[in-house]
């Protein structure tokens, strides 16, 4: 026996179904007419529920499998009966119900009301789909209850279906179903596998049937080992656990790990030292390679462990003297703020200057009805945009800060699709002055993510019984991670918060500075370089002023001079005509860009140099501090990279930073005035020579790569600020 697919017969008995139930029980309380379109849904399978309980003699049928029909249901269960030509109208409310879910019961063209050996067969086929022992002669009041729903025992065409996953689903419900019943077997890890999943633990734990409740709660945690087990920790019957009873902890780590992100599938097999730390790792975690309770509550539940304190917050309320010390005092480092939505509310007059001088940094958070499906459209996504970009211009944020787009509810993957994509491809297309970041959960964050149209994510884990958090990863660009609400007191003050864990990011994607203008000199227009022979920049580090011609090989006039200690910028290959001079740009101490040569050679031909040419040093070699040169030391960018070989400056202003796009230079974005660039060398654009290399982006000890639509950008060049000069006291890279 096959499942039927198509629209042949599975179609036309679903058709026959309807029209069964409609001539059956039309006209009886508690019956609701159904169309006959010969398509399954809740619909249909809401009838067949009410015709059973009309069956069982039920008073009121409704919707819902409860108590009451599971009573009447386990005294009189559907089983083939004692005479061969047994007939009842509940065997054909089961040849119904096996055929909306695919199952081939025979009996073709109308139901009929025998349990024959066709509907056995069919009846034994769910059953090993599921994962349960075959017994085609009776139904349990398990199975007729996944029966009548809209639950899957195969993974279906075109879904996301997991074959490791689907093994898992189908060993819960042999192994562990009289905690739960039987769970859909579709390969998806969503609310019911993951409450199942929290069973077995349960189970695992030695809890009866009755006492587990499918809940990571005290007794949960009592009992919970860690892996590597050292014998500490006992069951519910005081015992210490036997090592083939650590080995299912260790095959359900092996899951946990797996829907997660981490592993291959190949579970009870795993690496599990590796995998357990770069999970830690990942959910900024104490990474020590052991399964402690923090780390099976982050593996089980969204939120994780709810006891961890965070150093990042967000709060509905204004953060006034008080609220402010208060957070120090808890250690807290950054607090999100809603750019509008009213003085309930929003960010008040003079409240970012408070806690940004405070020593606090804010992420800012756009919600003004993010709480439902039918706010999240196209034309919403693009007013946001504008409404934010000119809150946030309004209270002096500076340009490329990331703004969070709320989406506070549980979308469904569907919702993703339909609603929320589309909002924020209009958010990305239209936003010009600050990158995009997005709360919710984590489907949300992953596939706005994945899709180009947010660089970072607020992740709402709090939400932990949201199904856009069950099976799903924590997204690799999370900032913060929203995960308990708790009141902090400080002595006569209190304030309400939602406690976040803040990653690596979280310094790159809030704001430690207000602007006090928006405005930036723009960089010098130079024309576009066609040639192959890049630019690189270099200081005069002679005591001479370098004079610069406006012809090579000193052949015109002299336009200007490179004084002592200036920075410049200078074609690295000489001209071929004379082998010591270079094509250069300085600033013109007016906003603009000198273009011209020097020679190096005091007679053309001559191997005799100035005795300025040795003298001129790799901009590299020289950062600013006080206004005075002084020699650059080597740094590490922890934790992309531990080398130290990295040159690190710090801007004056803020500054564009650009990359190739489609084979063009593009600016993508503003990097703010005291982030910090590290570069190996000063190689400048090879089509926008007032651009310097620059690997990475960070503040303080935390680095960051460049990214523009989602992807790492290996080639990004920053302003190098002729505009503003070259002299140690005004030049833009310090």
């Amino acid at each position: 026996m096959t499942i039927t697919e198509g629209v042949t017969m599975t179609d036309q008995m679903v058709l026959a179904t309807q029209k069964w139930l409609n001539k059956t029980y039309r006209g009886k309380h508690g019956y609701n007419e159904i169309s006959e379109d010969g398509y399954t849904g809740w619909n249909t399978v809401h009838a067949l529920l009410r015709a059973l309980q009309i069956e069982l003699g039920i008073s009121e049928p409704s919707d819902n499998f409860g108590t009451g029909t599971s009573t009447r249901y386990k005294a009189d269960p559907i089983k083939i009966g004692p005479l061969e030509n047994s007939r009842s109208n509940k065997y054909a409310i089961l040849q119904g119900a096996l055929w909306c879910k695919g199952y081939d019961t025979g009996h073709y063209g109308d139901l009929d009301d025998t349990y024959d050996a066709s509907v056995e067969d069919a009846v034994e086929k769910v059953q090993r789909d599921a994962g349960i022992s075959p017994n085609g002669a009776y139904v349990s009041v398990d199975l007729m209850k996944a029966l009548l729903s809209m639950d899957q025992f195969v993974i279906v065409p075109g879904s996301s279906g997991d074959s490791h996953i689907r093994k898992f689903q189908q060993l819960l419900n042999h192994d562990y179903g009289a905690y739960f019943g039987i769970i859909p077997c579709d390969g998806i890890y969503d609310r019911k596998t993951n409450q199942a999943a929290i069973y077995m633990l349960q189970a695992l734990e030695s809890m009866p049937v009755g006492t587990a409740n499918g809940n990571f709660g005290p007794s949960t945690k009592k009992y919970c080992p860690a892996i590597p087990y050292s014998g500490k920790e006992l069951n519910y019957k005081n015992a210490a656990y036997s090592g083939s009873e650590i080995s299912s902890f260790t095959y359900l780590l092996d899951v946990c790990l797996y829907v997660n992100g981490f592993g291959s599938g190949n579970f009870g097999y795993e690496d599990h030292g590796t995998l357990v730390k770069r999970f830690q790792r990942h959910h900024a975690l104490p990474v020590t390679g052991v399964v402690d309770l923090s780390t099976w509550l982050s593996l089980l539940v969204s939120c994780g462990d709810t006891g961890r304190r965070g150093t990042a917050c967000d709060t509905r309320f204004e953060i006034t003297a008080a609220h402010l010390a208060t957070l120090i005092s808890y250690g807290y480092k950054y607090v999100g703020r809603y750019l509008t939505g009213g003085d309930f509310k929003q960010i008040r007059d003079g409240e970012l200057d408070r806690i940004i001088n405070g020593g606090l940094s804010v992420f800012p958070i756009f919600e003004e009805g993010g709480y439902k499906l039918s706010y999240f459209t196209a034309a919403q996504g693009t007013k946001d945009a504008a409404t934010a970009a000119a809150a946030a211009r309004r209270l002096r944020i500076p340009p490329n800060s990331v703004i969070y787009f709320a989406v506070d509810f549980d979308a469904l993957d569907s919702d993703v699709t339909s609603n929320i994509l589309p909002y924020f491809h209009a958010l990305h297309t239209a936003m010009k002055d600050y990158r995009i970041g997005v709360y919710g959960p984590r489907n949300v964050c992953l596939r706005t993510g994945s899709s180009g149209y947010s660089v970072s994510s607020f992740v709402a884990d709090m939400s932990s019984g949201f199904s856009g958090n069950m099976g799903y990863r924590l997204p690799d660009d999370w900032a913060f991670d929203q995960i308990s609400n708790t009141v902090l007191k400080h002595g006569s003050d209190s304030v309400e918060i939602d406690n976040n864990i803040a990653s690596g990011l979280a310094a790159s994607c809030s704001v430690n500075r207000l602007s006090a203008s928006l405005d930036m000199k723009p960089t010098p227009t130079v024309p576009p370089d066609s040639s192959t022979e890049k630019f690189s920049a270099y200081v005069n580090r002679s005591l001479t002023a370098i004079p610069i011609y406006d012809y090579q090989d000193e052949a015109g006039n002299i336009i200007g001079h490179i004084q002592p200690n200036e920075a410049y910028i200078r074609r690295i290959v000489p001209n071929s005509i004379n082998q010591a001079g270079y094509e250069l740009y300085s600033s013109d101490g007016n906003g603009g860009a000198i273009h011209g040569w020097y020679s190096e050679n005091p007679v053309l031909g001559s191997d005799i140099k100035r005795e300025w040419a040795a003298n001129q040093e790799a901009f590299t070699d020289w950062n600013v501090e006080g206004n005075i040169l002084v020699r650059s030391a080597n740094h590490a960018v922890p934790p992309i990279d531990d080398t130290t070989k990295y040159k690190v400056f710090t801007l004056r202003h803020d500054a564009n930073w650009t990359t190739t796009v489609s084979g063009e230079p593009r600016i993508i974005g503003v990097l703010p005035a005291g982030a910090q660039i590290a570069t190996i060398s000063a190689t400048m654009g090879t089509k926008w020579p007032m651009y310097m290399n620059a690997c990475y982006w960070g503040s303080g000890n935390v680095w960051m790569n460049f990214r523009y639509n989602g992807s790492v950008i290996s080639n990004a060049f920053v302003d190098f600020g002729l505009q503003y000069g070259g002299m140690p006291e005004n030049r833009l890279l310090q």
